[in-house]
């Protein structure tokens, strides 16, 4: 047996083992690219299989001319190498872009502040409850006022109004 067809037939082991581990990953749709790059470097492998091997020449069998078929071959292995280095930098290169979306995405769930809806206190990361103004004391906003929005102002203002007329409706002891 030819080397040269003997390291053609291990090369495809390798690329039939990495295919394996992408189907049992099963995250098809950012490692297709790669996929494809398996294929066509299987391809590849296969067409210098058919146009190395010494005794063995499927040109035979399909009446071809050998040197013909030999030359369709290397062009085909030839482009499938091609083709198969172009669809891995792409597979990589949308696998890093996965990879960042994801971690960015991870980044903004940390960092999002565990606020109590009711009484507006923060959790941190020990677990103890603080008014929110200790966070943005902390977190170095400048000095906070308190302030009421134009909604809560009203109502302040209105039940302000309403405890002024229940006192006024409370009678007074004249002797004091």
């Amino acid at each position: 047996m030819n080397l040269v067809f003997f390291l053609d037939v291990i090369v495809l082991v390798p690329l039939a083992w990495s295919f394996y581990l992408l189907w049992r990953e099963r995250k098809i749709l950012s490692l297709r690219p790669i996929i494809w790059g398996i294929i066509f470097l299987f391809v590849a492998r296969i067409s210098e299989v058919l146009t190395e091997h010494p005794a063995f020449h499927i040109s035979n069998y399909l009446n071809l001319d050998r040197q013909s078929f030999d030359l369709v071959m290397s062009i085909i292995g030839n482009f499938a190498d091609v083709l198969a280095v172009l669809f891995l930098i792409m597979g990589f290169i949308r696998t890093i872009r996965s990879h960042r979306t994801k971690d960015k995405i991870i980044h903004d769930m940390e960092s999002l502040l565990p606020l109590c809806s009711k009484c507006k206190q923060y959790r941190t990361v020990d677990g103890a409850w603080h008014p929110i103004e200790h966070y943005l004391k902390e977190s170095g906003v400048p000095a906070i006022r308190h302030s009421l929005c134009p909604a809560c102002a009203s109502q302040v203002l209105e039940v302000a109004r309403s405890l002024r007329k229940a006192k006024e409706m409370i009678p007074r002891p004249e002797n004091l």
